[in-house]
């Protein structure tokens, strides 16, 4: 890719404030942030690059298990995935939402293949939600997610990169009292976390970006 080491830096902090719609309490901790994504911070590459120059569309299946509680959160996953793919994957097509929504209203969460096709897209991005929680306990709030993402290449009919995620925490370490905030925007943070997590797989990034969210959880 063509962009700047710090360019990618200037990315990583806005998707930090634009994630957590910064308060003034703060703002102090992002500005420490931004200071260190500036200044240094380890860049990764892309662990997969089978993205670019592709129509892509994006697919977030909740956990069969819950899948009418949590059908919202697997929608709001794919297209901020689809979003974050979009500012940062180059020359990539990302499909609608919208065209993916039609699609699910009508089809089976399994027939991903057929969504490729009837929207003519090259690659899928299909996310499995294995588990997806808001609460520790029933007055602590700390996400927790399981997940698998794969790209199944609609030309050569085949799946040419896969990675089972695994176990996300949001925050790593502790819980959240929900008396602290409305799930609402518990749920809002920790999908932002899930997202970022997923689309970084897919261009180059500060792993780091990762960390600033954790530390403004309690915001």
């Amino acid at each position: 890719m063509d962009r700047s080491f710090p360019s990618v830096r200037r990315a990583a902090l806005g998707l930090t404030l634009l994630a957590l719609g910064v308060s003034g309490g703060c703002i102090h901790q992002l500005l420490a942030t931004g200071i260190y994504l500036w200044q240094g911070g380890n860049i990764v590459p892309a662990e997969c690059e089978a993205l670019q120059e592709q129509r892509v569309v994006v697919l977030c299946r909740p956990p069969a298990s819950q899948e009418y509680r949590h059908a919202g959160a697997a929608r709001e996953i794919g297209e901020r995935v689809a979003r974050l793919l979009e500012m940062h994957v180059d020359d990539i097509e990302v499909v609608s939402q919208q065209e993916v929504d039609n699609w699910v209203d009508e089809e089976d969460w399994e027939n991903f293949k057929d969504l490729g096709r009837s929207v003519k897209a090259t690659r899928v991005v299909y996310i499995e939600l294995d588990d997806f929680e808001l609460y520790k306990g029933k007055t602590v709030y700390q996400g927790n997610a399981d997940l698998t993402v794969s790209v199944y290449d609609m030309e050569q009919r085949k799946f040419v990169w896969d990675k089972r995620v695994g176990q996300v925490l949001f925050p790593r370490n502790s819980g959240i009292p929900a008396a602290d905030k409305p799930v609402q925007a518990f749920q809002r943070q920790f999908i932002d976390v899930v997202s970022i997590q997923i689309a970084e797989y897919f261009y180059e990034h500060d792993p780091n970006t990762m960390f600033a969210l954790d530390a403004v959880a309690n915001q």
